[in-house]
């Protein structure tokens, strides 16, 4: 398995990630839709001389963009991720993680039923042939409740993927949103097959991961490869970006 770590469009960590060892880094979806040219080259030409991809982004819509309600727009959507995925392609970008809490949650007093369908519309008649066309994977991520009102467990994840029914509209396992549902390795065997990309942390404090920490990483992990996972990126706050993705890395590889 690949382990990454999450740096958004910061390109000053990139050497440090190439020189502490991680496979790949995880970008965020804004550099590819909304970023200059002059900012997303200089994005890539550091990938390019630091021989290290950026295999994943996240932080795929804005929360301006909606998805469900009153105010979901398709043909914006639209055009705002072939803008993204198109780059992403340049990037060499392989999954694109939809968290997205503030463009996905279904607004109070809106039909559940109707933002649901919403939703499945948004991903397989905008999202799959988008992406598609440009060889990337989008990965459904369960987000705690506290950060979303849908789609807040692995198994309600694996319902979305399997109604929307594309080969490229996957799952994700973050260990910290699972954590705060109950979700542990047991869980993600179940997604065998479907559970293609994951996060990491410490998942009390939501802190990069380091050996010592009192949760089992290594069962975490052996799930995820059981599952047919094969990317999982560090995604946590840190005061040091330095030294605490030093500690995550020997702890995980």
């Amino acid at each position: 398995m690949k382990i990454g770590v999450c740096i958004g469009s910061d390109k000053s960590k990139i050497a440090v990630c190439k020189k502490l060892g991680f496979d790949y880094v995880e970008s965020c979806f804004a550099l590819l839709a909304e970023d200059d040219e002059a900012s997303f080259e200089a994005y890539r030409q550091e990938l390019l001389d630091n021989d290290i991809p950026c295999l994943s982004v996240n932080c795929f819509l804005p929360g301006s963009l909606k998805v469900t309600g009153p105010d979901a727009d398709l043909s914006a959507l639209a055009e705002y991720v072939e803008r993204g995925m198109k780059r992403g392609q340049r990037l060499g970008v392989k999954k694109v993680v939809f968290g997205s809490s503030g463009a996905r949650n279904i607004p109070e007093g809106y039909p559940f039923a109707d933002g649901m369908r919403q939703i499945f519309r948004f991903l397989s008649e905008i999202v799959s042939p988008i992406a598609e066309k440009y060889d990337i994977i989008v990965v459904i991520e369960p987000l705690s409740p506290k950060d979303t009102n849908v789609i807040r467990t692995l198994r309600e994840g694996a319902e979305i993927v399997a109604a929307v029914d594309k080969q490229n509209v996957l799952l994700l396992g973050d260990l910290y949103h699972m954590y705060n549902v109950n979700d542990g390795p047991a869980d993600v065997r179940m997604m065998k097959g479907i559970l293609r990309h994951a996060h990491i942390a410490e998942p009390t404090k939501r802190v990069y991961p380091a050996k010592g920490d009192a949760y089992d990483y290594t069962a975490f992990l052996e799930a995820l490869d059981y599952a047919g996972c094969d990317t999982c990126s560090v995604e946590a706050g840190t005061g040091d970006f330095n030294n605490d993705a030093a500690k995550a890395i020997a702890a995980l590889k």
